[in-house]
């Protein structure tokens, strides 16, 4: 069996990212870094990533737009 060392998420920092949607795509980016890019293509589940950083974790959440109200908090 292989190990994968995945580092340590406790001490590595987190970034929230931001989101917006553009067509079929959810584009995540990070306010901290700013070459960061995570696109997910909700109709296929396609996902691509730029300038992945492995010591930092990167999050965050969609809400499509209209709907922020009905979020739970």
């Amino acid at each position: 069996m292989q190990s994968i060392d995945f580092g340590n998420f406790q001490t590595n920092p987190a970034h929230e990212c931001d989101s917006y949607r553009n067509g079929d795509w959810i584009i995540f980016r990070c306010p901290s870094c700013p070459d960061y890019e995570r696109r997910i293509n909700w109709r296929t589940g396609k996902i691509m990533v730029k300038n992945s950083r492995p010591d930092v974790m990167h999050s965050g959440t969609h809400v499509p737009h209209g709907l922020e109200e009905l979020s739970l908090n």
